[in-house]
């Protein structure tokens, strides 16, 4: 009888465990993005899935050049099992972590960047057609990772990539008649966003937090403001630097605040960017 019954407990305990048993993705399994734009991507394509989006940095940052880690977000990165990158260099501050982290995609890998102060300009998102790429680079591996899910994603991303096709069609059809086509920006992150409406960054200026650029750095702005008639600056949503004032007075030009969509809060993607070119159009129509 206890024979029977132990062999009885073994099969109950068999099934049980076949029930139960289901893929990563049907496990509350998550993937971690670092920053707001991947993190947007990687929730916009997991859609209608049973796999969680966690975004690693959810502060307001304009940058992330000395951004540290905290503890829990340290043992976060390192108890996760895939996690998103935008790459570029964005992300150096977390090598270690990242050296520890079993699978990454990295969102960035079939862009051409441009240069950048340090090597190459991490702030690819900022132009829409760059941002349907790496929508389409996460887009694939995250197939590859979760077959059973990959039909949901593929359709996630074709959604996806027809709304930054309107994005793109709105921002050049908006910008195209612009009386200036100039910028001056207190962020160096807007080169692409440039580059993909026909703009021309006349003037950027990367500023450490808390400090202000010095009265030569600031003659210089203003000779170009003055010189080239350009009617505004802008200044960074997280980053609002007294310089700008400074040279508004001097110069007359206003002040505008344009979004690096680094913190996205509430918003999507689409709804910071296209304010950013209503925004520009204001400014320099």
């Amino acid at each position: 009888m206890k024979k029977m019954y132990a062999a009885f407990l073994a099969v109950l305990i068999c099934m049980l465990c076949a029930c139960t048993a289901k893929p990563a993705e049907e496990k509350g399994e998550f993937v971690l993005a670092t920053t707001a734009p991947v993190a947007e991507i990687a929730s916009r394509l997991l859609d209608g899935t049973d796999i969680e989006t966690q975004q690693l940095i959810t502060e307001s940052v304009s940058c992330l050049h000395d951004y540290s880690l905290s503890v829990e977000q340290m043992k976060k990165a390192e108890s996760c099992s895939l996690v998103i990158i935008s790459g570029l260099g964005l992300e150096d501050f977390m090598e270690s972590v990242l050296a520890k982290c079993p699978d990454c995609i990295t969102a960035s890998s079939d862009i051409s960047p441009l240069p950048g102060e340090d090597g190459s300009d991490p702030h690819v998102w900022m132009a829409p057609e760059n941002m349907e790429s790496m929508v389409k680079t996460v887009s694939s591996a995250l197939q590859g990772r979760y077959p059973d899910a990959a039909q949901a994603i593929c359709a996630n991303e074709a959604a996806y990539c027809k709304e930054l096709d309107a994005l793109n069609t709105y921002g050049k059809e908006q910008l195209a008649q612009l009386s200036c086509r100039k910028l001056v920006t207190f962020h160096d992150g807007f080169s692409y966003f440039a580059s993909a409406f026909d703009l021309e960054i006349a003037a950027a200026m990367e500023l450490e937090p808390g400090s202000e650029p010095s009265a030569k750095e600031l003659e210089a702005i203003i000779s170009i403001v003055e010189e080239n008639g350009i009617p505004a600056v802008f200044v960074e949503a997280n980053g609002l630097s007294d310089a700008s004032s400074i040279i508004s007075d001097e110069t007359g030009a206003k002040v505008f605040t344009l979004n690096m969509a680094m913190d996205l809060g509430n918003d999507r993607y689409f709804d910071v960017m296209k304010r950013n070119i209503d925004t520009i159009k204001e400014a320099l129509g």
